[in-house]
């Protein structure tokens, strides 16, 4: 995971390129749902 701040909330890569999310905590909420929905078979 990778991203920065700014000053509208947290920029973070996801897929090639940067979402902006509210805070740092929502993407990396965002990332956890994204890899445990990958997970499933």
């Amino acid at each position: 995971m990778k991203g920065y701040s700014i000053s509208d909330g947290f920029m973070g890569y996801v897929d090639g390129g940067y979402m902006l999310f509210a805070c740092e905590s929502e993407y990396i909420d965002y990332m956890e749902e994204e890899d445990d929905e990958s997970s499933v078979i």
